[in-house]
C-alpha cells in the first residue's frame, strides 16, 4: 500500500498559511504575547469604574475614574440636589457606561500596538504610575489610613467630611489643569525647538 503524496511532503513542501489569516505586518505571535490584555476581562473589571483602565496599565486613570464614579454616587446619596438628580443620574450612567467602552478601547489599541497591526502611539497616560501619581496616591491612602484610625481609635467625629469632601475634587481639578497647561507646554517647546 503506498502511503497518500501529500503525506510524504517534507516540511519545506508543506502548503503555507492562507495569508488572510494575519493582517500584513502582525505578529504571528500576536495572541501569545504576555502583554496583550482581554479586551472582555477589561471590560467585565470595569464594572467596577477604573479597575479595567489600571488593569491595562493606566493606573492613574484607572483611579481618576474610581473617584469621579464614587463622587456621583456620594451625591446621588446625599439628597441635597432636589431638581438635579435627573441630571446627575444620567451623569453617572453615562459616565459608567463610557468607562466600560473606555477601558475596552483602550485593550483592543494595547493589543493592535503589540501586535504592530497599527503604528499609532498609545494613548496618553499608559504606563505605570508616575511618581507625582505614586505620591499622591500614598498621600491620599495615608490620609485616609490616619483619618480612619482617629475615627476608630479616638473617637474622632467624622461629620465634617460630609461638607467638605468636595474641596478633594477641587484639588483633583486644580492639579489636572496645572498638569494639562504643563504638558501643553513643553510639547510646544518640544515642537518649537
Amino acid at each position: 500500500m503506498t502511503p497518500h503524496p501529500d503525506l510524504e511532503a517534507t516540511p519545506e513542501a508543506m502548503p503555507k498559511p492562507a495569508p488572510y489569516l494575519l493582517p500584513p505586518g502582525a505578529r504571528p505571535d500576536y495572541y501569545r504575547d504576555p502583554r496583550a490584555k482581554s479586551p472582555v476581562l477589561t471590560t467585565v473589571l470595569s464594572l467596577m469604574p477604573g479597575l479595567g483602565q489600571a488593569y491595562l496599565g493606566y493606573t492613574q486613570l484607572g483611579f481618576i475614574h474610581a473617584a469621579v464614579f464614587a463622587s456621583l454616587i456620594a451625591l446621588m446619596s446625599s439628597n441635597q440636589l432636589g431638581r438635579l438628580e435627573p441630571f446627575v443620574g444620567i451623569s453617572m450612567a453615562f459616565f459608567f457606561l463610557y468607562n466600560l467602552v473606555d477601558a475596552h478601547r483602550r485593550a483592543l489599541l494595547l493589543n493592535e500596538s503589540l501586535a504592530q497591526l497599527e503604528r499609532l502611539p498609545l494613548p496618553d497616560g499608559f504606563g505605570t504610575v508616575s511618581l507625582g501619581g505614586r505620591l499622591a496616591l500614598g498621600v491620599g491612602l495615608i490620609l485616609v489610613g490616619l483619618l480612619t484610625l482617629l475615627n476608630l481609635r479616638f473617637g474622632l467625629s467624622l461629620v465634617w467630611l460630609e461638607r467638605w469632601w468636595p474641596a478633594g475634587l477641587v484639588l483633583l481639578g486644580i492639579y489636572l489643569v496645572v498638569r494639562a497647561l504643563r504638558d501643553r507646554a513643553a510639547s510646544q517647546t518640544e515642537t518649537e525647538g
